[in-house]
């Protein structure tokens, strides 16, 4: 199994995209850009395809590349991977690869 990632048809993107809460919750109140925000995400929740995770079935945990501790964290994950599928696994290893401190980006979790 492959990274949604790395398949061609999408174009880099992976299985899911990030909505960045600190910077919509930084618009002042009463902007249209706050208002705007607070719509769309509304509408994405009732679609149901905005998940915050608040279940204990749909919790999660994000670790971005550039996270310091991003590294051990995927080598593990690739090594766990690996005994039910190698080219999955492989695949972590590449992104484990350009993480932490070998990311340009490295910082400090926040």
């Amino acid at each position: 199994m492959k990274l949604d990632r790395n398949i061609k048809s999408n174009n880099g993107e992976g299985k899911y995209a990030l909505l960045l809460l600190r910077k919509v919750r930084a618009f002042p109140k009463s902007s249209i850009a706050a208002k705007e925000a607070h719509e769309c995400i509304m509408r994405l929740c009732e679609i149901g395809v905005l998940d915050f995770g608040r279940k204990p079935e749909t919790e999660f945990f994000v670790v971005r590349l550039k996270d310091e501790h991003a590294l051990p964290a995927l080598r593990a994950y690739a090594n766990d991977a690996e005994e039910d599928d190698f080219e999955y696994a492989t695949e972590v290893r590449g992104l484990a690869s350009r993480s932490g401190k070998y990311s340009a980006f490295c910082k400090k979790p926040d």
